[in-house]
């Protein structure tokens, strides 16, 4: 009875390994049907863009988060962290991706063997309107060919989407963004090869000059330092997007700055020469105007010596009339006092001469003594006249 249980439970157990055999087998090819679903070509429509690689698509009412394959683009800043080089131009990737996929549009993703990208997302080829969507970021110059490629061939697709970005300049290309490496290297070059070409005449000019041309050099010097960031062997951002310009730039800026710092050494050169010329004309102009004063005090000296003897002439004149005037009122004085005196005597005699005394004789008449004054006229006129 023993050996007749024992028989029966072998079959038994045989078939629940049997059953839990195929249980598993069936489970594993559901599991690779569904992987076989995923790997091959599926649509969906837009919901939303997350960022410049990032998307959401419905599919069957499963929303999935995908990123665009074979490219990297540059992504927003974590929050609170400076932007860098890996940043550059994010939200304008963002925001080409979603002028490029509005939500609600029909997409098909193309999934590769190897479909699981950053974050929990899925790596897709994501196609729209007859245009590769990966392809179309990478010509805007918002993303750059990755070394791995989802499949063969689309690797030379975005190469050639890249060199037409490159081309016209658009995107991570454009010099008119200041996080590109054209943004940090072509102002530079610009103000480089735009310096003055005049000669300058003043050593103020040339000192104008010398400010312009330092200041170029310094934006050179600065600017060259962005070729150091960029490994031509690296993976980051800046090297996929970069690399293959560095050697263009660095020879165009290299030849730029070193022009540049000749003709700075050149113009300070032109400055002291010309603050030489500037300072001895100075000094020419100073001695003239020293020897023109000089001159001028002379003859103002001159002048005034001139005016003196002048002057002392015109008194010495004046002291000569005077003293003539004087002499003059003395004689004319004199003379008329001797006439007085004259015309006195004459009517003293005739006083006398008219009335005689009748009883005795008359007395003689006395001799007139002549006045002081006209005493002796002789002396008085050899006196004037020794003046004269």
């Amino acid at each position: 009875m023993t050996e007749q249980r024992t028989a029966r439970r072998v079959p038994v157990l045989g078939i629940i390994a049997f059953v839990l055999l195929a249980a598993l087998l069936l489970t594993l090819a559901v599991l690779s049907a569904i992987k076989g679903v995923r790997t091959a070509e599926s649509s969906g429509h837009v919901v939303r863009v997350e960022d410049g690689q990032t998307l959401v698509v419905n599919m069957d009412g499963t929303e999935e988060t995908v990123t665009l394959a074979g490219v990297m683009v540059p992504r927003p800043a974590a929050e609170g962290e400076e932007p860098t080089v890996e940043n550059c131009l994010a939200d304008e990737a963002m925001a080409n991706l979603a002028t490029l996929l509005e939500p609600g549009e029909l997409v098909q993703l193309e999934f590769p063997e190897e479909s699981d990208g950053p974050e929990g997302t899925r790596l897709a080829l994501v196609h729209h309107g007859g245009e590769v969507v990966n392809l179309q970021q990478a010509e805007a110059g918002f993303a750059v060919p990755l070394p791995e490629q989802p499949r063969k061939g689309f690797g030379s697709e975005l190469g050639e989407a890249q060199s037409t970005a490159r081309t016209e300049e658009s995107g991570l290309y454009s010099s008119a963004a200041p996080c590109t490496l054209a943004g940090r290297i072509v102002p530079a070059l610009a103000a480089l090869e735009d310096l003055p070409e005049e000669h300058p005449t003043t050593s103020e000019e040339a000192e104008t000059q010398i400010e312009t041309i330092s200041a170029a050099v310094e934006q050179g010097v600065a600017a060259e330092k962005a070729f150091a960031t960029i490994d031509p062997e690296g993976t980051s951002l800046a090297s996929l997007a970069w690399a293959a310009d560095v050697p263009r730039l660095q020879e165009k800026l290299t030849g730029a700055l070193s022009a540049a710092q000749a003709d700075l050494k050149a113009m300070n050169s032109t400055r002291n020469v010309l603050q030489t010329r500037e300072r001895e004309e100075l000094e020419r102009q100073a001695e003239e105007k020293r020897q023109a004063e000089a001159k001028r005090q002379r003859e103002a000296a001159e002048r005034q010596a001139e005016a003196q003897r002048e002057k002392a002439q015109r008194e010495k004149a004046q002291r000569a009339e005077a003293e003539r005037q004087a002499q003059a009122e003395q004689r004319q004085a004199e003379a008329e006092a001797e006439a007085e005196a004259e015309a006195a005597s004459a009517s003293a005699s005739a006083s006398a001469t008219a009335s005689p005394s009748p009883s005795s004789t008359p007395p003689p008449t006395p001799s007139p003594t002549p006045s002081p004054s006209s005493a002796s006229p002789s002396s008085a006129e050899t006196d004037a006249g020794g003046d004269d």
